[in-house]
């Protein structure tokens, strides 16, 4: 007879576990003409006037990358061209991703999108969402 140790949350785990490969797997399924290879990385930050979004986009020019804000969402998209094949060298292994990208964010209740910039250096796009001024000084107000 085998003993084996009882484990109360390994069908829990395992449930957890299929649900994660599940979620995972949706941004997998793509075909050949719309194939998401690139994936960008991002930082964020914030400071007391803006919150800043940082695209690392190396060999992206800026006129493959689109920005825009719809309602509360700013998307930021684009592709990242395959370099041209040289018929001189061989490559024995490629590790460049290339493709089409998307990364969309939420952007807080109480941000100035009419002056939101944005700016390429050196592969890195760094988009600046100014926050709006909030008042915060202390007003009378007289009853009538």
């Amino acid at each position: 007879m085998l003993v084996k140790k009882y484990e109360p949350f390994h069908d829990i785990r395992k449930s957890f576990d299929l649900v994660n490969a599940i979620i995972n797997s949706v941004g997998e399924q793509k075909n050949e003409e719309n194939s998401v290879d690139f994936h960008p990385k991002v930082n964020t930050r914030e400071t007391e006037e803006n919150y800043y979004i940082e695209v690392e986009l190396p060999g992206v020019k800026k006129d493959d990358v689109n920005i825009e804000v719809d309602g509360n969402v700013l998307a930021i998209s684009g592709e990242r061209l395959v370099k041209e094949e040289l018929k001189d060298e061989n490559y024995h292994k490629v590790e460049s991703r290339f493709g089409l990208f998307s990364r969309s964010f939420t952007l807080p209740e109480k941000v100035d999108v009419s002056n939101i910039e944005a700016e390429v250096v050196n592969g890195i796009l760094e988009v600046l969402i100014p926050k709006l001024k909030v008042d915060t000084s202390t007003k009378k107000i007289e009853i009538k």
